[in-house]
């Protein structure tokens, strides 16, 4: 579900008492039992802004130094927990929640997203003392963010693509390992590697461990195919 709340943004200090009418007005969307996610946004734009400096924070974070960066956090802090306390008087379950500058169509808009959330549990604490940890994320700007995740993926998934070519030093085996028509472009090879193992760069270690498995068998059974055409041959 998603609710756009018209010529607001990050400083409304009724942001909260706004959202408690649009959850009384979709209370039968919310499914009892069911566990939530929290995504709100607001316009990247504003960071700049120097409302910052000026909305007044009850209760300031203890890290907060007064730089404007700590400002920005506490104001983002403070609006994102206004929010969950509605969703939670609601007996709306939330774990993972974010707030985050991006880029909305206008600045005067805010953007509230609430979906089921399936990600994998994580839980703290052992026996009657074990609870579901709740996740918060505090994003001032989402396209910066974004930027530098895929300079971080791009250079990961290079190095690991690069090892093995540079082992194997052959692009028509690379080509059957990733089982497309055999080329010698390395922009088509590593477009395809991606698509097969993108997830590499960053995953759970079950996860990396199954694809680096899958690779490693794939990688074996081609060469090992190759060798015996060699041998067949000479």
């Amino acid at each position: 579900m998603e609710f756009i709340l018209q010529k607001t943004d990050i400083f409304d200090k009724e942001i909260g008492a706004k959202l408690d009418m649009i959850i009384r007005a979709n209370q039968d969307s919310f499914i009892k039992g069911y566990v939530y996610k929290l995504t709100v946004s607001f316009h990247v734009n504003l960071l700049n802004d120097p409302r910052f400096e000026e909305f007044n924070i009850p209760v300031p974070s203890k890290t907060n130094k007064g730089t404007k960066k700590d400002k920005i956090y506490d104001v983002m802090s403070y609006q994102l927990n206004s929010l969950e306390q509605i969703l939670e008087h609601h007996g709306i379950e939330i774990y993972t929640a974010t707030i985050q500058g991006d880029n909305l169509e206008t600045e005067s808009i805010f953007k509230i997203e609430i979906c089921e959330d399936t990600s994998e549990h994580k839980f703290m604490g052992k026996g009657k003392n074990k609870k579901r940890m709740k996740v918060k994320s505090i994003v001032p700007s989402l396209p910066y963010t974004q930027a530098n995740v895929s300079k971080i993926a791009f250079e990961r998934l290079c190095k690991i693509y690069f090892d093995i070519i540079n082992i194997i030093k052959n692009k028509k085996i690379m080509s059957e390992i990733l089982e497309i028509e055999e080329t010698q472009d390395d922009n088509i090879l590593y477009k395809a590697f991606v698509e097969q193992y993108g997830e590499l760069w960053l995953t759970t270690s079950e996860r990396e461990k199954e694809l680096l498995n899958r690779l490693k068998e794939r990688t074996l059974l081609v060469v090992n195919r190759f060798l015996e055409k060699e041998e067949k041959a000479q």
